[in-house]
């Protein structure tokens, strides 16, 4: 499951790591990913607004649900006081207008149920169930291996390159090969990095590609501990009606155009706000089931929001496996070392201040921060552990995702990931992996893989 926020990055994510010399510089840049952004969108389905905004750049957009007139306030305050600070529609991939390529691939508009963790029977928002596998399948050339569990990619010391995948029945326990000429590697950033790290031979002995010993390094991930809610007494005589998939969203404005903080990079942040109701609990029998049917009185509107910021990729945070213990499959367990620093606590300090004023200036009230200290597994979007870069002696990954010390392995999952920025990721990592599959079928062609 996932949240179904998209946004694109912009030249001020992929430079982030080039100007403040923390991870390595991306090989890539906005104008080299654009182009898959636009073709992802325009198959996913993704509602939206042109904002115009060079932090947040626009994509191809389906029409998008309002904001409730209490976040059009915020806007509008935080527009009259901030010029770099901009609240806008949070972009997610839900099919608000159904185009002609939504309807041949059998999905439906989304009805703003807002029941997607149950899974979307119109196919509503995009998500594998409902859209890349059955369009996959129509291909004639998908086959599902389910209950497979996999243990590492098989590395041909005579080829000089990854020949197939070895996977383990979760039920039977036996193992089997499966070959190819090119393999992606997307297991989710953890088990991507576990696969690789377990794809031992004698040319690569402590890990596919990683001569340099990088792999499950780095690792980075969001920092979603921070929050601040409050109550508005005004616009008393409005409410919302019905559900939406969304709400609002402010993009990264700290440290964009340059170092302004005692922090490195910054925070974007979900803003929310809705009605509050509650019902007549009182009472016993007849009285409770008068009550009961009344239905939910009006209360103050209620506002939130939630920080999520940017993790600067670390040599001590990292992924490894572990020497002894094994899971039932045989393979090893993961030991992940991953900590908050000092960056991340000035980080939420200045999101509760600036936020506090924001929240004070748009007339809010019973304005509450909040840290939850939870741990960081406890956060989402982990990234990193085979990094990409312009060296190998840096990196695991060329501009490409290819492994640099075995080209016909791809990784463009959060493993590939150079530095977080504090956009939702799941939509880069779609437009990296069709920019990539369409770049491996070339080189196909080419028979230079």
């Amino acid at each position: 499951m996932w949240a179904r926020q998209t946004q694109r990055w912009s030249d001020f994510d992929f430079e982030g790591p080039a100007r403040d010399g923390f991870a390595v510089d991306w090989p890539i840049r906005y104008k080299d990913i654009a182009p898959w952004y636009s073709y992802v969108e325009k198959f996913a389905g993704i509602s939206g607004n042109k904002d115009g905004l060079d932090t947040l750049p626009d994509g191809e957009f389906l029409p998008a649900w309002e904001l409730s007139c209490v976040e059009n306030h915020f806007k509008d305050t935080v527009a009259k006081n901030y010029k770099d600070r901009h609240v806008i529609y949070a972009r997610c991939a839900h099919v608000t207008k159904p185009e002609p390529i939504h309807i041949e691939q059998g999905r439906g508009q989304c009805q703003a149920r807002n029941l997607c963790q149950r899974g979307c029977p119109f196919g509503g928002y995009f998500n594998a169930n409902s859209t890349t596998i059955p369009w996959a399948k129509k291909t004639g050339n998908l086959t599902m291996r389910t209950h497979a569990v996999v243990q590492s990619i098989i590395y041909d010391e005579a080829k000089g390159k990854a020949t197939g995948v070895r996977i383990i029945d979760a039920n039977t326990k036996q193992s089997t090969d499966y070959f190819a000429d090119v393999i992606f590697v997307n297991a989710g950033t953890v088990n991507t990095n576990l696969i690789l790290l377990n794809s031992t031979s004698k040319r690569f002995p402590n890990g596919l590609g990683n001569d340099n010993g990088l792999m499950g390094k780095y690792f980075a991930f969001h920092n979603y501990r921070a929050r601040i809610s409050a109550t508005y007494d005004g616009m008393l005589d409005s409410t919302t009606e019905g559900s939406r998939a969304t709400a609002a969203y402010m993009p990264r404005f700290r440290n964009v155009y340059k170092q302004e903080t005692n922090f490195l990079r910054g925070y974007a942040v979900t803003f929310s706000g809705y009605r509050s109701s509650a019902t007549d609990t009182n009472g016993f029998g007849e009285s409770l089931k008068n009550n009961l049917m009344a239905g939910a009185t009006p209360g103050k509107w209620r506002v939130g929001s939630q920080c999520m910021g940017e993790t600067i990729p670390k040599e001590t945070n990292y992924i490894s496996l572990d020497k002894n213990k094994k899971d039932e499959w045989g393979i090893p367990l993961v030991n992940i070392s991953v900590a908050y620093d000092e960056n991340d606590e000035k980080m939420i300090k200045d999101f509760m201040e600036q936020y506090t004023e924001m929240f004070t200036k748009a007339g809010f009230s019973d304005i509450k921060t909040s840290d939850s200290k939870q741990a960081p597994g406890l956060d989402i979007h982990e990234m990193g552990g085979v990094r990409m870069g312009k060296d190998p002696a840096t990196s695991l990954l060329n501009e490409w995702h290819q492994l640099h010390l075995c080209k016909n392995v791809f990784v463009t999952d959060g493993a590939c990931m150079t530095s977080t920025s504090t956009q939702n990721p799941s939509l880069t990592y779609m437009a990296f992996t069709a920019r990539a599959a369409h770049h491996a079928v070339e080189l196909l062609k080419k028979k230079e893989l």
